[in-house]
């Protein structure tokens, strides 16, 4: 997932953005969502100004922020996954055009200044709308490259929303077998089938117990936690074989039990997290997969359809109507899989 710190609004932009162009922005006041006008200048040096067409709502990792926001009545600017064209180009920007379409880590707004060497073109060929899910296809490469796969390895995917199907799709090409989807939501389960994946109902059937006869007893070497619940923590656990690996993805601030000696010493577990965020800007020989480059990967996925992501939009809101939304989500409406904002 992306940090707060990690999306920019129009109010990140400095104080001299806030004179010029009307703009209206989705952001979190500390008691509710809101459409809250502004404006937005000219952009500073080294950035770009996009006029937004679609964004996509992190669900889990956004209501996340605003039940935290909401304890101590905080505002906090919403949404990291933005696509949008580019307007007026500010000084010391080369290799951008106005009129390129674009994606971008912006907040939901009609009009965003965005830094230019964040921002990755959209290919040709891919609609705005499901190309502003590169940024969370970028988070599910991420979460892959950290738990390392192997092919014909058991591994389980727990929870299949937006991140957990798309992680679901890229370790199947990784040649995973079997592969596992497990979700408390029969209607999230509907995709992951036709993908070819092993499904367990969690509100019907006992998890680990299903785990175990798909495996043949063994349980899996890898299972990958994408439910934003600590709920689904001392499962996921108990359904790793000997030397199993846990990678962790999901915004979740309460505490989760752990026994050490019985569940980590005895068992040689492995517990990694997985946050986008730190997925380098630059190559190394350590990490060789940035940020821009598993964004540009998703999204040519998508376009090619490598990745099946328009099962995955369950609603498209006008920005008058996204803070209903919200309180839709807040309130726990599961009915809501994948939401874009449409700006146009």
């Amino acid at each position: 997932m992306l940090s707060q710190s990690t999306a920019s609004s129009p109010s990140a932009a400095g104080s001299t953005s806030w004179k010029g162009v009307p703009v209206q922005s989705l952001s979190f006041d500390g008691e509710r969502v809101v459409l809250a006008p502004g404006m937005l200048g000219a952009p500073p040096a080294g950035h770009v100004c996009i006029r937004s067409e679609w964004t996509q709502v992190s669900i889990g990792t956004e209501t996340a922020w605003i039940r935290e926001h909401a304890a101590a009545r905080r505002p906090v600017a919403l949404g990291y996954s933005h696509v949008g064209i580019i307007e007026t180009i500010g000084p010391d920007v080369t290799g951008w055009e106005v009129g390129q379409r674009v994606l971008s880590c912006s907040a939901h707004a009609s009009r965003v200044h965005a830094r230019c060497d964040e921002l990755v073109r959209v290919p040709d060929g891919l609609g705005a709308d499901l190309a502003c899910i590169g940024v969370i296809g970028s988070i599910a490469y991420h979460i892959v490259q950290r738990a390392a796969p192997r092919m014909l390895e058991a591994t389980a995917v727990i929870g299949q929303g937006v991140v957990g199907s798309l992680v679901l799709q890229v370790a199947r090409a990784c040649g995973v077998d079997p592969l596992i989807a497990i979700d408390a939501d029969a209607s999230r389960l509907v995709l992951a089938r036709r993908l070819g994946a092993e499904t367990i109902d969690a509100s019907r059937e006992d998890v680990v117990e299903r785990v175990r006869v798909i495996t043949g007893g063994a349980g899996v070497s890898l299972c990958i936690e994408a439910a934003n619940t600590a709920k689904v923590f001392a499962s996921a656990i108990a359904m790793l074989a000997l030397r199993g690996r846990l990678i962790t993805t999901s915004t979740v601030y309460a505490p989760v039990p752990i026994r050490i000696m019985e569940d980590m010493i005895e068992r040689e577990l492995t517990i990694t997290g997985a946050h986008q965020p730190k997925c380098p800007a630059v190559a190394n020989a350590y990490h060789p997969w940035t940020q821009l480059g598993n964004r540009l990967a998703a999204m040519r996925a998508m376009r090619d359809g490598t990745l099946t992501v328009d099962a995955l939009i369950s609603h498209r809101e006008r920005p008058a109507d996204a803070p209903a939304l919200y309180d839709r989500l807040i309130a726990g409406d599961r009915t809501i899989v994948g939401a874009l904002i449409d700006w146009r």
